[in-house]
């Protein structure tokens, strides 16, 4: 009965992942006094699963915030910080970005509290009634929506954050002085501007934040010396290319923003293209492959 209702959660879950959650769905099926004692502990061992490739063990510990709680292992907690902002300090956070992390202190210690249930549910007790055990099924399924929820929220409010501030910090113009370096078009042109279309965080981690931009760079070419051009014997004409630049910032200091010449890639393709149309099938002479009979007599 229940299957259906963890349909939109299994995108979220890696394949192992997957088949435990199931697993601790079947454990549901026998006539068991301890089957909801079985699905809670299957269930937490899914969570604890889903919680360490979230935020695996070396990642938490490579952050500069991380502090030994507990055996040099990262708690729940700490697992789930590194999920919402992995290696960006708590500073850079509620300073440059003005998020308040006590609020998402607060909604995460009510995760923790919730991941921590499962620990216990059912410790001593043999026969759970049905009622008791099948509202603790389905507040387990609502748990794990509401998990991800809360952490695709509270990142995406500071990668949107830092976004916003990405795109007031990388101006056209720093870009454009880049692009003036990258001699990949012609023996001469000029860079005349460039349009920034996006500005987007692809992943952060322990170390870096990776951030992908895109736009349009504007090229005047010219054909022929300065001289010719004067004389009519040279040619200028204008085009724009797209250009994608992959860069990384780490993430002890977000805003060092220095976009490097092997950072940008200019798409030139339409620079070299021959113009040669290609042949439409339809348009090529037909030759029949039977003999005209209409001609026969």
């Amino acid at each position: 009965m229940f299957e259906s209702k963890v349909v939109p959660i299994l995108e979220r879950l890696s394949t192992t992942e997957k088949k435990m959650l199931i697993s601790s769905l079947k454990s549901l099926d026998f006539e068991d006094d301890m089957k909801y004692n079985s699905f809670g502990h299957k269930f937490r061992e899914m969570m604890t699963k889903v919680l360490h490739r979230l935020a695996p063990d070396k990642d938490v510990l490579a952050c500069s915030w991380y502090e030994n709680e507990h055996d040099n292992k990262p708690t729940r907690k700490q697992r789930l910080l590194y999920a919402i902002k992995s290696g960006l300090e708590d500073e850079f956070i509620e300073s440059e970005l003005e998020i308040d992390l006590a609020i998402v202190s607060k909604r995460l210690g009510k995760v923790v509290s919730e991941l921590n249930k499962y620990t216990h549910f059912g410790e001593g007790a043999i026969d759970v009634s049905k009622e008791i055990g099948e509202a603790f099924v389905s507040e387990s399924i609502d748990f794990l929506l509401q998990f991800f929820s809360n952490i695709d929220e509270i990142r995406s409010q500071i990668v949107n954050a830092y976004e916003d501030l990405l795109n007031r910090k990388i101006t056209e113009a720093i870009i454009n002085d880049v692009l003036q370096e990258i001699d990949v078009l012609a023996t001469h042109y000029t860079v005349d501007g460039n349009t920034i279309d996006t500005i987007s965080v692809t992943d952060i981690d322990a170390h870096y934040i990776y951030i992908y931009i895109d736009g349009f760079v504007d090229v005047t070419h010219q054909f022929g010396s300065d001289g010719d051009l004067r004389r009519g014997d040279g040619v200028e004409f204008e085009e724009s290319y797209p250009f994608t630049i992959n860069m990384e910032v780490p993430v002890f200091d977000p805003l060092d923003i220095e976009i490097e010449t092997d950072d940008i890639m200019v798409d030139t393709d339409k620079y070299y293209d021959d113009g040669e149309e290609e042949i439409d099938p339809g348009d090529e002479p037909y030759e029949p492959d039977e003999p005209d009979y209409d001609d026969e007599r």
